[in-house]
């Protein structure tokens, strides 16, 4: 289930999904977790969707499907505030727990590339969050979940974009070292990018789900939402957005360092490995680039 590679734990199913699947890792998970669900002011997108496939119904236990539940924070979360919902959180790896978890809530290992049909017509929501550098056709997973939801169901679809944007939100180009512009963040998330691209993954999946979603028959009242969020305080309009951008800083400043394994793997020599990891943890700490994260968030009826 576990392999030690690179100096980090990775999960031992998908060779596509490489990043580390350890505390260290689960940790950056659940701050990642806080980061977005501040950022969206709840749990999840299209509130109204889901609270009302999620409404209590007589002779009926609504359930709900966390793909690719990496620490179990969503899940867990989703648990105590539908207490008379089933969670099941799905991952390559089990979470790592701390105290008792709520009673409606379960984990369960598998991978989401070899489908769902054990579960058809099982669940009222499905979400997948930060799943798409693991997933090697995106289109047929979301086929596998309007098999998997039933008639009214959600699928609630999140992700970050590898591509990074400037502070007027504009997508930074590619640059060589020393030119004008050149930033080591956005060197190292183009990398990243190409080595995920490299193994199989689907990294342009976040601006792609809503075209995917509405190809889909069964599927209606297809949504979407982005947001960007700056990479640290360079610019924040209260405290709650200066929380955010610092939080979300940590959480690239941990992502850069996991991507190590990822991109030795992909031929990198440890010298520029760590090269592009300290300079760019350099200039997330001093704020000498001012950059946005983007994250899409989609959502879909099951007709």
């Amino acid at each position: 289930m576990l392999r030690h590679a690179y100096g980090r734990i990775l999960n031992n199913q998908n060779d596509t999904y490489f990043l580390p699947a350890d505390t260290e890792e689960h940790r950056r998970l659940d701050l990642q977790h806080q980061v977005i669900t501040l950022a969206l002011g709840g749990l999840f997108p299209a509130s109204n969707l889901v609270r009302r496939a999620l409404a209590p119904r007589p002779g009926k236990i609504s359930a709900i499907l966390d793909v690719g539940t990496g620490s179990g924070s969503w899940a867990i979360d989703m648990a105590s505030q539908f207490p008379h919902c089933t969670v099941v959180g799905v991952d390559l790896v089990p979470p790592r727990i701390l105290g008792d978890l709520p009673p409606n809530c379960r984990f369960e290992i598998d991978d989401a590339n070899l489908g769902f049909s054990h579960y058809k017509e099982s669940f009222d929501v499905i979400h997948a969050r930060s799943i798409a550098s693991g997933i090697r056709d995106y289109p047929a997973l979301l086929a596998e979940f309007a098999e998997a939801l039933r008639p009214g169901g959600v699928v609630l679809i999140g992700d970050g974009d590898m591509q990074i944007f400037d502070e007027w939100q504009e997508p930074v180009a590619f640059t060589e070292e020393g030119e004008p512009e050149f930033s080591w963040v956005h060197r190292v998330f183009f990398a990243a990018y190409n080595a995920m691209k490299a193994r199989g993954g689907s990294p342009d999946s976040p601006s792609m789900c809503p075209t995917w979603l509405r190809a889909i028959d069964s599927f209606t009242d297809v949504g979407w939402h982005k947001v960007f969020i700056p990479i640290g305080p360079w610019r924040f309009a209260d405290h709650r957005e200066r929380i955010i951008t610092e939080m979300l800083r940590d959480d690239c400043l941990r992502l850069i360092a996991g991507l190590a394994p990822l991109l030795l793997s992909e031929g990198y020599l440890p010298e520029s490995v760590e090269k592009m990891r300290r300079e760019a943890t350099a200039e997330l700490r001093e704020l000498r680039v001012h950059l946005h994260s983007r994250w899409t968030f989609a959502w879909a009826v099951k007709k």
